[in-house]
């Protein structure tokens, strides 16, 4: 009771208050958010999960969501904000079609894995491809060997990536837990883009200053530098969207404050973590990233009433963050990464031009194998044969485990029925946030456009081969349309 009003005023005021209060979380969606969340943290604090351990701990993470998001659930007058009742969550994730689309094609996966057409063999000190006859008529793959990312080992990757999909679109019913988790996938992005700036300035080569992967170029805690800049590129993403999308709620209610500042500066710390990986491919990207959003904001501004237009302060972030961006820059010898991607794009290395070679070979291999692909895992077993077709590749260190461009990898391992579903997936997620205006949403708009923009990236290197970064672009899609649909119906 308030001392300072009227009693006649107090109890409108009273019911106002109780009409707006937040509801409860039903305590199963907490479960599923507090599996979740650790999940996506695990993964690149786990060195990128490229090594098996890690991967078994995501594939768990996934099935306990997976399951935890089909518990029936009993509402509450205080969860529901009406009266009680049951909810049966089965049905929802039977209307979800990339839970069929993801079941159909880890089944085609599967059945090519157990239709091998090449088997792995040694000799223990070479190791070679032999030739099998496989059932015709049917998709065919290679027989490899789990540590050497074989078929069981790929599937149980892309399997934690469709499980933690449908667990997160089926099991999430309101928009409070999604905030959350994407507040949590962006402070997990500011503490690993620290550590990558901390490693640049006092580091000793080593991860964790501990643990030294000769001949491999870490960065943060990922064994490959532009696997942690694909994956901060992601982060970063999330953080801008939420940034922009805490700066116009706040606009339009007024607010005094509001947390779109801090989460200004952790993209900003985020984005001078990116630059300093030296990861061209992630750090033009990221540019591009930055004046798309850039150009929306001024846009926008010009768009909204004039008595809410706040040009001075727009202004005077934009000079704020940039000054830091500049600070950062010089600190940690930006120059250094300029030089480099100044090098890759002048073709004063052969970095650029190998990857371009090898995505001839890569796309000779897809044309070998049009209709049902090599299988999971077969451009690393294959891929020897064609490189020995190029002898400018032949040339090239390395053993070229990856193509370097995902673009033409998955083709050529999964086919064109194998890209089918891949496709239609996509397409339906693009439709709901068409439907639901999505690019009207601050949040949304930032963080579609990143996760499009890395699949753009992904044609000169190869970032969803690394299982963080393919978990976690996976549980965006719905975690992102979600969002979009909450707002849109005014959820909380």
């Amino acid at each position: 009771m308030d001392p300072t009003r009227p009693a006649d005023l107090q109890k409108p005021l009273d019911h106002f208050r109780a009409r707006t209060r937040r509801l409860r979380v039903h305590s199963l969606e907490q479960a599923l958010l507090g599996v979740i969340a650790v999940h996506l943290v695990v993964l690149p604090w786990a060195l990128g999960a490229m090594h098996p351990p890690a991967q078994f701990f995501s594939f768990g993470c996934s099935l306990l969501a997976f399951l935890l998001a089909l518990i029936p659930r009993h509402y509450t007058e205080e969860e529901s904000g009406s009266s009680d009742f049951r909810l049966v969550m089965w049905p929802k994730l039977l209307r979800f079609p990339i839970f069929w689309l993801g079941l159909a094609l880890l089944a085609y996966l599967a059945v090519g894995a157990l239709n091998p057409a090449w088997r792995y063999q040694t000799d223990g000190k070479a190791w070679w491809m032999l030739r099998l006859e496989p059932i015709p008529g049917l998709p065919a793959g290679v027989d490899l060997p789990f540590a050497q990312w074989g078929p069981p080992r790929m599937l149980m990757l892309y399997a934690s990536a469709w499980l933690t999909a449908c667990a997160l679109w089926t099991g999430f019913t309101r928009r409070r837990p999604v905030q959350l988790l994407l507040g949590v996938v962006a402070v997990n992005g500011l503490l690993l883009a620290l550590l990558g700036l901390a490693q640049r300035l006092v580091g000793n080569g080593k991860i964790f200053w501990l643990m030294e992967f000769p001949g491999r170029t870490p960065f943060a805690s990922f064994v490959y530098k532009n696997h942690g800049g694909a994956y901060l590129f992601l982060t970063l993403a999330v953080t801008c969207g939420l940034a922009g999308w805490y700066y116009l709620r706040g606009q339009r209610r007024m607010e005094k404050s509001n947390p779109s500042g801090v989460l200004a500066f952790f993209a900003t710390c985020i984005a001078v973590s990116i630059l300093t990986s030296y990861a061209r491919g992630a750090t033009l990207t990221m540019l591009v990233f930055l004046l798309l959003c850039i150009g929306g904001f001024l846009l926008h501004q010009f768009r909204v009433p004039a008595e809410h237009r706040r040009p001075i302060v727009a202004f005077a972030l934009l000079l704020v963050f940039g000054f830091f961006l500049k600070t950062g820059f010089e600190a940690l010898r930006s120059g250094e990464a300029w030089d480099r991607i100044r090098a890759g794009l002048a073709r004063e290395d052969a970095s650029l031009e190998s990857r371009e070679w090898a995505a001839q070979g890569t796309w000779k291999m897809f044309q070998d194998h049009a209709l049902f692909g090599t299988g999971t895992g077969g451009f690393r077993a294959l891929f020897p044969e064609y490189r020995k077709q190029d002898p400018r590749l032949v040339k090239m260190d390395g053993q070229w485990h990856q193509a370097h461009n995902d673009v033409l990898q998955f083709p050529a391992e999964f086919g064109i029925v194998g890209m089918i579903p891949i496709l239609l997936g996509l397409g339906w997620w693009l439709l709901r946030l068409v439907r639901s205006y999505f690019w009207e949403n601050a949040f949304s708009a930032a963080s579609v456009l990143g996760l499009l923009l890395l699949v753009a990236y992904s044609w000169f290197d190869f970032p969803f081969q690394c299982p963080a970064i393919l978990v976690t672009w996976c549980a965006l899609w719905p975690a992102v349309t979600l969002w979009t649909q909450y707002e849109e119906q005014g959820s909380r």
